[in-house]
């Protein structure tokens, strides 16, 4: 990831940080992770993606419903 994509990443962050309510770590945080979900969603997809999106916690069957696949199509990029 580049630099000038985590800028962007942070910029809308903090924008979508400052309407929640809460504590401001902590929205930071949801605010962050969600923007990073939507880009990695916004991709096509790839094994790499879903490693990415599994390694920030999004689930299997959030992603299959996404792409509109299976599990076994998802496996399947596994070779």
């Amino acid at each position: 990831m580049k630099r000038r994509d985590t800028h962007l990443f942070m910029k809308e962050a903090v924008a979508l940080a400052r309407q929640m309510e809460g504590d401001w770590t902590a929205r930071m945080k949801i605010a962050l992770n969600k923007v990073i979900v939507n880009h990695y969603f916004d991709k096509p997809l790839s094994l790499e993606n879903v490693n990415a999106l599994l390694r920030k916690g999004v689930s299997y069957r959030r992603i299959c419903k996404h792409y509109g696949v299976g599990r076994k199509d998802i496996a399947s990029l596994k070779g």
